[in-house]
């Protein structure tokens, strides 16, 4: 029987590229509510975010690439001070893996018998992999909340193995799995997410969350949980599950209550995989937003399924303050989109709603996934082409990233479609990690390449008064380095 009194999060620093931040600091919501639950039973829980506290320190690691935040000796100081029976490591992306095996390295450097715990969506598909660093005692599989209470209360030896669930660790030198056996059903029975732990302040000052936002005073929500779809490049369903759960209105209404009076909150991003999925409940929700007179600004940094919208839901999320809505449509080829990314949607039913969120003054935006298997030029062309139609010239332009835990890391590996020397590191949106029959990566760059420079020319033909204004606002502060560029521009227009 072990006594367990701390328990301490920590989300590692992150690796980013040098001339572009590609990361974004937000506030954990996955450690925020296994944090809330365990304080509620009575633990002493804290967390440490940090690539939001150390977001102004850049450690290079190569001529391209930096780590931003904490250095790993401030983060050493943290965990010796804080002296935890059990550190709690987030473990979300691929590609930031070695920065959260390192923290577990310091941390069994200082305690040996200190009971480290994994989490996230690679730990979940992967945790062979995490299991083998010889660091990691046990890693949540999928949705914590439960699981690690569960695991907690295992270790105070108050219950028997029997009653893991989702869990995986290594026992007499083999790795023992226990599979989910059920979801949390009931969100409302979930405590609120511990901002009070995050040190809000932090974030409200970087105005670096998925771009700039339109208030200082932010927070993410999570309405609901699971996706039922099963597009091929997408990982979701291995953590949250495909069964699409919901609070109630009731509970969601009153956590933005919440986040009015204790921090202040003016915007909300909705982090949910699909906010609208249940229409009915959406508009319920949005409706009460509106009687509320909460005046959030809010939008959908994850997109939304444009499958489950309606104009009706357009108006009641732009009268309850969404100022922009992304439409998740991936490929504007409808045989690639249905047969090969497998989501289930019309294309047809996507410019009407665009056209009706333009009108009643939303800003629109749309997600693009390139490089996927089966893809020609000819597909890639057709989806720049539906955007540009849709009078949107500067669609978010992901390259096929094959995480594992998708169908697509499963077909690229059958067949031998990743590039040589491929590791977990090159996961990013525009790693080109992929090469197909039909695209080799470096056909793939090229393509790109040109498809967005039509786009932009495209652009600049149907709002000439914008890019003149633009211009000249720049030839105004650098008139001959800025000038070069424009000529140079202007006469690539005509090639």
């Amino acid at each position: 029987m072990k006594s367990i009194k701390k328990i301490l999060f920590i989300t590692p620093p992150a690796f980013s590229f040098r001339n572009n931040l590609d990361i974004n600091p937000l506030p954990p919501m996955g450690p925020g509510y296994i944090a809330a639950l365990l304080e509620r039973e009575g633990y002493d829980v804290s967390i440490i975010d940090s690539l939001a506290m150390g977001w102004g320190n850049h450690e290079s690691i190569n001529e391209d690439i930096i780590r931003v935040g904490l250095s790993f000796k401030e983060i050493t100081e943290i965990i010796d001070r804080y002296k935890p029976d059990v550190l709690g490591i987030s473990n979300l992306f691929s590609r930031q893996s070695l920065n959260a095996y390192k923290i577990a390295e310091i941390a069994k450097g200082l305690n040996p018998k200190l009971i480290i715990v994994f989490g996230g969506a690679h730990s979940t598909v992967c945790y062979e992999d995490v299991l083998s660093t010889n660091f990691v005692d046990y890693i949540i599989l999928g949705e914590g909340d439960i699981s690690f209470f569960k695991l907690i209360k295992h270790l105070e030896g108050k219950t028997s193995e029997s009653t893991l669930d989702g869990i995986a660790y290594k026992k007499n030198g083999k790795n023992i799995v226990v599979p989910k056996k059920e979801w949390i059903n009931d969100l409302d029975s979930l405590p609120f997410p511990a901002r009070h732990l995050m040190n809000m302040d932090i974030y409200f000052g970087l105005e670096a969350s998925h771009g700039r936002r339109r208030c200082k005073r932010f927070s993410p929500i999570i309405t609901s949980r699971g996706c039922p779809a099963k597009c091929t490049f997408c990982s979701a369903n291995k953590v949250w599950g495909r069964t699409f759960r919901k609070r109630s209105v009731e509970n969601v209404v009153s956590e933005m209550r919440h986040l009015k009076k204790e921090f202040g909150i003016q915007e909300l991003l909705f982090e949910d995989d699909n906010t609208t999925l249940d229409v009915t409940r959406a508009k319920d929700l949005f409706g009460k937003m509106i009687d509320e007179k909460f005046n959030f600004a809010w939008d959908t940094p994850n997109g939304v399924a444009a499958f489950a919208l309606d104009k009706e839901t357009l108006k009641l999320m732009k009268d309850s303050g969404c100022y922009k809505v992304n439409f998740a449509i991936e490929s504007g080829n409808q045989h690639h989109l249905s047969n090969n990314i497998k989501k289930p949607l019309n294309l047809k039913k996507v410019p009407p709603l665009v056209d009706y969120a333009r009108n009643i003054g939303m800003e629109v935006g749309v997600f693009l996934v390139m490089g996927m298997p089966g893809e020609t030029e000819e597909m890639i062309w057709d989806s720049f082409k539906f955007v540009a139609s849709m009078g949107i010239y500067n669609p978010h332009v992901s390259v096929a990233t094959p995480y594992p835990g998708t169908e697509l890391f499963d077909l690229c590996t059958e067949k031998g479609y990743l590039k040589e020397g491929f590791s977990y590191s090159d996961l990013y949106i525009r790693s080109f990690s992929i090469s197909t029959p039909e695209l080799p990566s470096s056909k793939l760059k090229e393509i790109l390449g040109v498809c967005q420079h039509w786009i932009f020319k495209e652009d600049i033909k149907r709002n000439p008064i914008k890019y003149s204004r633009l211009f000249l606002s720049k030839i105004a502060k650098e008139p001959l380095k800025t000038g070069k560029k424009v000529v140079k521009f202007v006469k690539s227009l005509f090639d």
